[in-house]
């Protein structure tokens, strides 16, 4: 996104690097925070660095790695990609080096601070503007915390930018009630609608109410599961979920009428992200961070692709056939890229199906499946068919059963994905399971609404776990949903020998 706010130069100022700890300073290139806000362009070139920092969060696979532990994604023990293995075959350490969220998220909660310690101090800048670009630091904060907690569970709770290498970790519950503070306090400071340049092609590119209320929404419902369990929440999950249903019209949201399209360049900017992030590969310099790269990481090594992840079989022959699997997985495979030397999954170099989700870009060759290491296509971060089936679950546990409105959610997501309307008259139990497993396969692969989330909150991995194919890599690691054993990543090592705290 931050290529439509300029300018660069401040990211270099404020931004840190999400290689480093999140301890870690670095005085030279520190800003003076607080003589900074002045300007309304000053807010705006603050606002820039936390795109900055969420775009490169999510644009490349290491930062997924944790992810790997779920039961429709692995991948092959060899070279660079051992790492994302040690997830998948439960026995990653502190040395893990796909853990870069801990320092992306990190840096983007630092960026954060700074403008909401410091925002208020913009004499010369409008209310409205501080109360935007305050909303949106509100939101990423919120954001990065929701994703640290769910991965490594009790983690350090950081409101400054104070250094401090005795700081302790805080329990979960503590976490969410910072995430949730800071979504009311964004939902109430966030428009509707952009009318500045944070609107593409009629697409709100920035987060907005309706952003909000969608992530509040996953939120309760992540809280009334495992590790809180605070049931109370379903009902303030499906509250949430059904005011982004009836405001929809208001924020632009829909399902795209055909699940393909969900990843085609031409409709980057589409109604059903809620939220995304948006990249455009003709800016520089920040060509990296400002490009997705998960199109040649997921593509296969037979053709010309990294191969760093691919499709669990079991998860596979158990997704049902249509339109949706056909666009959630590649079906042909040209070996080195010659179309005359065509072959299906089980012929290629892992014997695995690979996710197709990510593929299309301005320098993807169909004709030959030649492929080039970036584009700028959008990552969805929340999706409309994501809120369908949180009001779906929340509202059918609050209640205790089901009603209509339950199945038309879930049925709406369904309908797309070419298959039947699920069964009337199910118990409580069934049909949050069925919901859960709809979720699972609408979802499938990279994703950042991803699979391994909801087999923690729900406790499912060992049961998930157990229905993996004796052709996959062997589990080296037990996991266990009463005891919750690597349902957390470990702390990265860079930053327990700064802080033995942690």
């Amino acid at each position: 996104m931050k290529q439509y706010l300029l300018p660069v130069l401040l990211l270099g100022i404020i931004s840190t690097s999400c290689n480093k700890s999140f301890l870690e300073e670095d005085p030279k290139a520190n800003l003076t925070i607080s003589g900074f806000y002045k300007t309304d362009n000053d807010l705006d070139m603050a606002s820039i660095a936390i795109y900055h920092q969420v775009n490169d969060a999510f644009n490349g696979g290491p930062g997924y790695g944790p992810l790997w532990g779920a039961d429709d994604i692995m991948t092959t023990r060899n070279g660079n990609k051992i790492t994302y293995a040690d997830f998948d075959t439960f026995q990653a350490n502190s040395s893990n080096d796909k853990m870069v969220w801990w320092g992306t998220f990190y840096s983007t909660i630092k960026v954060c601070n700074g403008i909401l310690n410091n925002y208020q101090n913009s004499t010369a800048s409008s209310e409205q503007k501080k109360k935007e670009v305050g909303g949106e630091a509100h939101f990423f904060r919120a954001l990065s915390y929701f994703f640290l907690t769910r991965i490594w569970g009790h983690i350090p709770l950081i409101t400054d930018n104070t250094i401090n290498y005795e700081v302790g970790k805080s329990e979960p519950v503590a976490i969410y009630e910072l995430i949730v503070d800071d979504l009311k306090k964004a939902e109430d400071m966030l428009p509707d609608r952009w009318a500045d340049k944070r609107n593409q092609k009629g697409v709100d590119i920035a987060p907005t109410r309706g952003s909000v209320k969608a992530l509040l929404a996953e939120v309760y419902l992540t809280m009334a599961g495992w590790p809180l369990k605070q049931e109370d929440k379903y009902a303030l999950a499906a509250a949430k979920a059904k005011e982004v249903m009836d405001g929809r019209t208001t924020w632009g949201y829909e399902l795209e009428p055909e699940f393909k399209n969900l990843w085609t360049l031409a409709n980057a900017f589409n109604k059903e992200t809620v939220f995304g992030c948006y990249y455009n590969v003709n800016t520089a310099p920040f060509v990296g961070q400002n490009s997705n790269r998960l199109c040649i990481t997921f593509a296969p090594e037979d053709e010309g692709g990294y191969g760093v992840g691919y499709g669990e079989i079991s998860f596979y022959n158990r997704f049902p056939a249509g339109p949706r699997k056909d666009a959630t997985y590649q079906t042909e495979y040209y070996l080195n890229n010659d179309p005359d030397n065509v072959v299906d999954y089980t012929q290629t170099l892992r014997g695995h199906p690979c996710f197709i989700k990510q593929r299309d870009g301005e320098n993807y060759v169909w004709a030959t499946h030649t492929i080039n290491g970036q584009n700028s296509r959008t990552v969805p971060v929340i999706r409309y068919a994501g809120v369908l089936l949180t009001y779906a679950e929340a509202y059918a546990r609050a209640q205790g059963a089901p009603d209509q409105s339950c199945y038309d959610a879930v049925n709406a997501v369904r309908r797309r994905a070419g298959l039947q309307d699920l069964q009337t008259g199910l118990n409580v139990t069934a049909f949050v399971d069925s919901v859960v497993t709809e979720k699972g396969w609408e979802f499938a692969g990279v994703e950042p609404t991803a699979r391994w989330f909801d087999l923690i909150r729900t406790e499912t991995v060992a049961k998930a776990t157990s229905l993996r194919s004796p052709l996959e890599e062997p589990l080296k690691g037990t996991p266990d949903d009463a005891t919750h054993a690597f349902y957390w990543a470990p702390v990265p090592a860079n930053d327990t020998q700064l802080n033995p705290n942690l």
